[in-house]
């Protein structure tokens, strides 16, 4: 699907996204990686935390990409006491 404004005979084709699950592999570890590198901005690890949750969020299938649903799907898997 090309924008109104985009026409065929542009000199740079729109690249195929053509992403399987054997293309993300290691995804996990990578942003795990990527996250690592902005540590220092944060004081508190709960706000490391939070930050990890959101860019995870972010990656996943929910429709909306705001904090209130991301909030829920990053708390699978925690123990509430």
């Amino acid at each position: 699907m090309l924008p109104v404004s985009r026409k065929d005979e542009y000199l740079y084709s729109v690249p195929k996204f053509d992403l399987g699950k054997g293309h993300i592999k290691g995804f996990m570890n990578e942003l795990v990686g990527f996250h690592g590198q902005f540590s220092d901005c944060f004081h508190r690890s709960e706000s490391r935390e939070h930050f990890f949750n959101y860019m995870a969020g972010q990656f996943s299938d929910l429709e909306r990409k705001s904090i209130e649903p991301i909030v829920p799907i990053s708390r699978i898997g925690e123990n509430d006491y």
